[in-house]
């Protein structure tokens, strides 16, 4: 028997990409390195060795067992080394799990894990064995190259990236240690993208004039107040760039930029390209952009729950936070027809299952699945099934009285 070779799956659609990578190395330091502000989320495990890493300027004791993660407002280097570190690394873009999945939190949850919780936990015994097989895990995983290596890379990074974020959450309060001033007006300006924190405002928290603070953030990082603002922005919308059901008019809006051509500009200056071209360039590939990109599946898969609906090209754009041209350019690259035709297909297909199944008169179905008048249900059902909806009933009753044994 001939075999089916070409079968099809998302990846077609959704190629490898820059944010997909995930850099998973073993390494060995043994000298002080630089202080320096990433783009990544930067997770390692100190296999064995003891030094000092300063992050945001509070200092950590890094040995066998430490566990650390370091957001990109975190801003971090290794200050001493007195016994050289063999640390397992995982650096990966935050897009990408947040795109995968979260799981829903109480609220104020997640603002604890980003203000309350430090980059660094000591693990305890059995946690220790966890995470050193895990991260020891992914490293075989990358080193190896099996077929499924890179989906299992991702799912176990997934899991230890969820480990810190659980045992980070559960040490809140435990041997805490305070920030200063300066550093704690840097992670909040980083952080805080949804409005416009002005240095003024932020001077107020402080005992430092705007033009004092100015200069500490200066000289504490190396970035002024209103680059790491604008650095803030720009992380987060490299995240939301991996929810298509976005529109740049959405993202603009809620990072606070004041039009999007703003955040266009924005954008380029420290992407070196536009957001459009960032999805279609580490996202996903061109081809992607309209079928990969999920809108199509996603408007068909709330076309199928609400067909019975008063349902409208109009109304699903704006429940999808997209404009309405962009949302006619999907159905017709996609499905190659417009918006009306895929949903009139779909309301005839469930009309044809009542048919079969429901002793309802012809109208009722037709209200049913959503069609505004009688006429308009029969000319959209004989057009794609071949028949008026009474010659399919009648077709369908003498085939069960065919088939119903003797």
């Amino acid at each position: 028997m001939k075999r089916q070779n070409d079968w099809f799956t998302g990846i077609d659609y959704y190629d490898n990409h820059k944010e997909k990578e995930i850099s998973v190395e073993r390494t060995i330091i043994d000298t002080e390195t630089q202080i320096k502000r990433h783009e990544q989320v930067e997770m390692f495990y100190v296999v064995s060795g003891e030094a000092i890493v300063s992050i945001n300027g509070r200092d950590y004791d890094a040995k066998e067992g430490s566990f650390f993660c370091m957001y990109p407002h975190h801003f971090h280097h290794i200050r001493s080394v007195q016994k050289a570190l063999e640390v397992i690394s995982v650096k990966f873009y935050i897009g990408l799990f947040m795109y995968m999945s979260w799981e829903k939190h109480p609220k104020y949850v997640n603002a604890k894990l980003m203000y309350d919780t430090r980059p660094m936990v000591s693990l305890q015994r059995k946690q220790k064995e966890k995470i050193k097989e895990l991260v020891q895990e992914i490293l075989q995983e990358r080193e190896n190259q099996r077929f499924g290596s890179m989906n299992m890379v991702q799912y176990k990074t997934l899991e230890l990236h969820t480990y810190f974020c659980r045992y980070a959450y559960e040490h809140i309060g435990i041997d805490k240690k305070e920030e200063s001033e300066v550093w704690k007006v840097i992670k909040v300006t980083i952080l805080t993208t949804g409005k416009n924190l002005s240095l003024e405002e932020a001077a107020k928290a402080t005992s430092l004039s705007p033009k004092a603070l100015n200069r500490s953030i200066k000289e504490t990082c190396g970035y002024t107040f209103f680059q790491l603002q604008q650095f803030g922005k720009i992380i987060n919308a490299c995240a939301l760039l991996h929810f298509p059901q976005l529109s740049m008019e959405y993202i603009s809006d809620l990072l606070g930029f004041s039009s999007v051509n703003a955040f266009y500009r924005s954008f380029v200056k420290y992407c070196l390209v536009t957001p459009r071209e960032y999805q279609e360039k580490y996202i996903r590939s061109k081809d992607w952009v309209v079928m990969g990109s999920g809108y199509a599946m996603q408007f068909l898969q709330y076309m199928h729950i609400h067909f019975m609906k008063d349902l409208s090209l109009e109304g699903i754009c704006k429940e999808f936070c997209i404009k309405e041209y962009t949302g006619k350019q999907i159905f017709e690259e996609v499905f190659g027809s417009n918006f009306n035709s895929v949903l009139n297909e779909i309301r005839v297909c469930y009309a044809s299952a009542f048919l079969r199944t429901y002793k309802l008169n012809i109208l009722e179905i037709s209200l049913m699945c959503g069609f505004d008048s009688l006429s308009t249900f029969q000319r959209n059902f004989k057009f794609y099934m071949h028949q008026t909806p009474t010659e399919y009933r009648s077709a369908m009753k003498h085939e069960e009285n065919r088939l119903e044994p003797k």
